[in-house]
C-alpha cells in the first residue's frame, strides 16, 4: 500500500533512518495489531505505535479513566474522569496521527469473544497484565495461528516476550504456557506503581514490535527480556518450545472463563 504524498512528509524523519525507507514504512501502514488494555503499559504501546504509522490498531478496553490512573497514563486528561478509555486513547492518538485507524473496543476479552477480535490482526498485544487474560490470549492464538507479545511491569522490574511468532523454518516458537516458570520469578504483586517504568517498558516493547512488523529477524523469536529500573539491570533470556504443551493447547481449544479463573465483567454500555 503505498504511501500518500502527505503522509511522505508527515514520516519523512523515520523514513530517512537507514535500512527504512519508503518500502518499511509502507509495510507498517498495511498492518493491523490489537492491543488489549489501555492502561499503564497500554499507554505508551498505543501511542508510539500509533505515531509510526501503523495502519490499524484496535485498542480493547472496558475500564474507565480514574484519576489515580493519570501518574502513568498521560494520554488522557483530568477532563476524561470516567470516560472509556479506549475511546478517548482513539480521539487523543487521531489528533497527532489521523493516517492511522484507531478503532476502540469496549469489550473485555474472554473466550466468547477472543477469537472474533484477533482473526483480522497481524499481530496481538497484550497488556492487559492479568494472567487470566494471558491465558486466554495464549490459547488461542496459538490455536489459529496468531503471533502475540505479553508484557507486565512490577514495581521496579518489568518483562515482555514475543509468542508463536512464525520461523522460516516452519518449526514451532515458544507459547506463554512454555515460559510461564521464568514469568513467574518476575511477578512482584507489592503494592505501587511507577509511571516511568510502565512507559520505559512500552517503549523498549514497540520497538521490538516495530522490527518484527518490518521483518527484521530474531528480535522476538523465543525471546523473553527483563529491566530491572532500579540496579538498571537488563536481561534476554531464550524460550524453549514445549512441543507437547503447545500440541496439548491445540488439542484443549479455547477453554471456559471458569478454567481460566476469569471473572467476566457486564458488557459495557455505551
Amino acid at each position: 500500500m503505498a504511501l500518500t504524498e502527505k503522509e511522505i512528509q508527515h514520516f519523512r524523519h523515520p523514513i530517512a533512518v537507514p535500512g527504512m525507507g519508503l518500502a518499511m514504512q509502507e509495510k507498517l501502514k498495511t498492518s493491523r495489531v490489537l492491543v488489549i488494555g489501555a492502561g499503564g503499559l497500554g499507554c505508551p504501546v498505543i501511542q508510539y505505535l500509533s505515531a509510526s504509522g501503523i495502519g490499524v490498531i484496535g485498542i480493547a478496553d472496558y475500564g474507565v479513566i480514574t484519576d489515580e490512573d493519570m501518574h502513568r497514563q498521560p494520554i488522557y486528561q483530568m477532563q476524561d474522569l470516567r470516560k472509556h478509555k479506549a475511546k478517548m486513547a482513539s480521539s487523543r492518538l487521531w489528533a497527532t496521527n489521523p493516517f492511522t485507524k484507531h478503532y476502540p473496543l469496549l469489550v473485555q476479552i474472554k473466550p466468547e469473544n477472543v477469537v472474533q477480535l484477533i482473526t483480522e490482526m497481524d499481530l496481538v498485544i497484550d497488556c492487559s497484565q492479568h494472567l487470566p487474560t494471558h491465558l486466554v490470549v495464549n490459547d488461542a492464538c496459538v490455536l489459529h495461528e496468531k503471533p502475540f507479545v505479553i508484557g507486565e511491569v512490577h514495581n521496579w522490574v518489568s518483562w515482555w516476550a514475543g509468542y508463536n511468532i512464525p520461523q522460516p523454518d516452519g518449526a514451532p516458537s515458544a507459547s506463554y504456557r512454555c515460559s510461564a516458570a521464568l514469568t513467574e520469578t518476575y511477578r512482584n504483586f507489592d503494592a505501587g506503581a511507577m509511571g516511568v517504568t510502565h512507559g520505559a517498558t512500552g517503549l523498549l516493547m514497540v520497538n521490538e514490535i516495530l522490527k518484527y512488523l518490518v521483518a527484521v529477524p530474531d528480535g522476538l523469536v523465543n525471546k523473553l527480556y527483563s529491566m530491572d529500573y532500579l540496579h538498571n539491570q537488563f536481561r534476554s533470556h531464550h524460550l524453549t518450545p514445549d512441543r507437547d504443551l503447545i500440541a496439548q493447547t491445540k488439542a484443549a481449544g479455547i477453554l471456559t472463563a471458569e478454567d481460566y479463573g476469569l471473572e467476566i465483567v457486564p458488557d459495557v454500555e455505551d
